[in-house]
């Protein structure tokens, strides 16, 4: 007999039907161009749009990009990080993979021996699909479970996501039923374990169709196999590919990932300003293709939302809603596939398809990209918005343009302020290098340690760790402008650009090797931005410069007084650069101190709520994260919250002011508790 298997064997004989595959090669020859097309069609649509973008460069580390989308696609790499959804992606994705390699084994072995295909590989392949169904049909279960029953508030279930599920069910249904139809026509009975476990699922439906009679069998399965099963195939392939289906994401994800930015976490690309026709973006065709194809590869998830400081203190912004309001946007400029001209008039992308409330919410955490399993580039994109509304319409936050004109005339954001970069160095000893230039380190202080007054504490103890240790530092004072990060991050590009080649000519004309800050959003600045303008600094953040010293046995520590600290992970200094350990490192060397975990914490951490250009931001009260990330340091029962950055340093001090706990929870900087533990004031 030399059509499909049977499903049975006996004395190593295979049974087969006839006439049954005939069907399907006419449906496939009939439906396939069809198919073909309109994969053409919904790849040509999105490569359209996305072309609309601005240019930009996503090449070079291939093997980087293909390591890095086969751990995140295959692996699950990213998507683990929850274990629910993960294993019912893993379960689905497997399942897929292993149903997809069943089915191209067996029609691959019809191509090659069409008349006996070989009876192990066939029945290997055999089992191998009908596991994968079993597979996809648990992880669906737990997807409709999750996404019905227990309705995470992430999850916007739309019409796409309820047909996704139907058609899948009745796909690998009826499969089975195909596969207890063959069994039951073959009339071949099946003895014993080694018999049936080949198919043991189409086995059970066999049972079912017994009593059909003998005659009708045949017929029952060729129709069967063709209406129900074949036809319903394609139906939901051509679903997939005509409309925006959200399953599509199985193509668009391994692309995004590749295409994923390899620049360093912490750097904002740079606006050419004398070469760029507008600043920032105030029209979708102001992202680039990339930016644009992040539109499309986002599944909706809703992983950024839940991790969102902003989103989760009740502001506007949800990256989630950011992202997908952006897509429909892009969509509602450019309904007509391959028409080349823009629909108008079209609505303000930024005051009407975003808002600006949305576009100032954001600290620029990093949270949601962190959280995001397919790499979308959230911060990018607020940040090219804020540059239009900085640097085209002049408008910002009442608050943020007092920061951004006290940068500009006075070289810092702290406009209230009376002192001046040196009042904190009275009776240190401290080099300055228009005195005294020789030197190994500069400690760049950074505004916010230079004139805020609790953090100008921060700075003291530095320099004398610096001095305990005998290292040969020095300070620019004066001469030292502000790092550019607030304005750069408030989208004054321009603003920062002059402020960074200032300071890099500055350093140059003093030959610095070496710079050491205790500011995470100066160290990142210096380190990962300015090289886009010609710096070339080895740039260190105090924590890890600290706990070298002490492994060097530089620096001796000591001990404090009994406390439970618990470790605040500065968004600048962990997500943005992946500096975790050394801070942990710093505390665990000094004795007394029993460090504890907040509930939020590593990469998973809460932003204090200075980041973005906040620091400087009038907020709501009850819309303010450092109050909620006060309460984080109460509910682990620590009396002192240990940071390693001036910004939540004073985040802390104001949270602690407004939960009323000054007598029972303080806030010192790593540098304060080695100086502290070494006997010093």
């Amino acid at each position: 007999m030399d059509s499909f298997w049977g499903s049975a064997h006996v004395g190593g004989q295979l049974y087969y039907i006839q006439n049954i595959f005939a069907p399907v090669i006419i449906g496939f020859l009939i439906f396939s161009p069809a198919l073909m097309a309109l994969s053409a069609y919904a790849f040509g649509r999105r490569w359209f749009l996305w072309k609309r973008g601005a240019k930009e460069s996503r090449s070079g580390n291939l093997l980087g990009r293909i390591k890095t989308t086969v751990g995140v696609v295959v692996g699950y790499t990213r998507m683990m990080s929850e274990a629910y959804p993960g294993w019912m992606h893993f379960l689905i994705f497997w399942g897929t993979a292993m149903f997809v390699v069943g089915k191209l084994i067996r029609l691959c072995s019809y191509l090659v021996h069409i008349s006996s295909p070989p009876q192990d590989v066939f029945l290997a392949a055999s089992f191998m699909s009908e596991a994968g169904a079993a597979l996809i049909i648990i992880g669906g279960l737990l997807a409709v479970f999750r996404r019905y029953i227990l309705k995470p508030p992430r999850l916007d279930t739309k019409f796409d996501d309820s047909h996704v599920f139907l058609f899948v069910f009745i796909i690998l249904i009826s499969g089975f039923m195909i596969k207890g139809y063959r069994i039951a026509i073959s009339e071949v009975p099946l003895n014993g374990f080694s018999e049936w476990w080949w198919s043991p699922i189409g086995y059970g439906f066999s049972k079912i169709f017994m009593v059909f009679p003998i005659d009708y069998r045949n017929e029952i399965l060729t129709w069967h196999r063709v209406v129900i099963h074949t036809f319903i195939a394609f139906v939901f392939l051509a679903l997939i590919l005509a409309y925006r289906s959200r399953i599509q994401h199985v193509l668009l994800v391994p692309l995004n990932v590749f295409f994923r930015s390899t620049k360093p976490k912490g750097a904002l690309t740079p606006i050419n300003l004398e070469t760029a026709e507008s600043y920032g973006a105030s029209k979708i065709e102001h992202f680039t293709w990339k930016q644009l194809l992040d539109l499309d590869a986002c599944t909706r998830c809703g992983r950024c939302q839940d991790n969102c400081p902003a989103n989760i203190s009740g502001k506007a912004l949800s990256p989630k809603t950011l992202i997908q309001d952006l897509k429909n946007h892009m969509y509602e400029v450019y309904p007509i596939p391959f028409w080349p001209r823009p629909k108008e008039p079209r609505r303000d992308m930024i005051n009407d398809a975003v808002t600006q409330e949305v576009v100032w919410d954001c600290t620029t955490c990093r949270a949601c990209m962190e959280a995001c399993p397919v790499y979308i580039e959230h911060i990018d994109k607020i940040v090219d918005m804020r540059r239009n509304l900085a640097l085209e319409r002049a408008e910002f936050p009442e608050s943020a343009q007092g920061a951004l004109q006290s940068l500009g005339t006075r070289g810092h954001p702290w406009r209230g302020t009376t002192a001046t970069r040196t009042d904190w160095l009275t009776g240190l000893g401290v080099k300055v290098l228009s005195e005294k230039s020789d030197i190994d380190i500069l400690y760049w202080v950074g505004c916010t340690a230079s004139l805020e007054d609790r953090n100008m504490k921060v700075a003291i103890a530095t320099a004398k760790v610096l001095q305990a240790a005998g290292v040969n530092f020095g300070v620019l004072g004066v001469e030292e402008g502000c790092c550019g990060d607030p304005a750069r991050r408030m989208g004054d590009e321009y603003l920062y650009q002059t402020l960074c080649q200032k300071n890099i000519e500055t350093m140059k004309n003093y030959k610095v090797k070496k710079i050491v800050t205790t500011c995470p959003h100066c160290f990142n600045t210096l380190k990962n931005e300015y090289p886009q303008f010609g710096a070339d600094f080895e740039v260190v953040h105090h924590s890890q410069f600290i706990v070298d010293l002490i492994n060097q046995g530089k620096l001796s520590v000591g001990n404090v007084s009994s406390m439970t600290v618990a470790y605040h992970d500065s968004c600048y200094l962990g997500r943005h650069n992946d500096i975790y350990k050394q801070p942990r490192k710093v505390l665990d060397s000094i004795g007394g101190i029993k460090r504890v975990e907040l509930q939020r914490h590593g990469p998973r951490g809460f932003c204090c709520g200075g980041g973005g250009g906040h620091m400087w931001m009038e907020e709501p009260p009850e819309k303010r994260l450092n109050t909620r990330r006060t309460q984080e340091v109460i509910d682990a029962k620590a009396n002192c919250v240990a940071t390693a950055c001036p910004y939540c340093l004073s985040m802390f001090e104001d949270g602690i002011k407004a939960k009323q706990v000054e007598e029972t929870v303080k806030a010192l900087d790593l540098s304060e508790l080695v100086i502290q533990s070494m006997g010093k004031k």
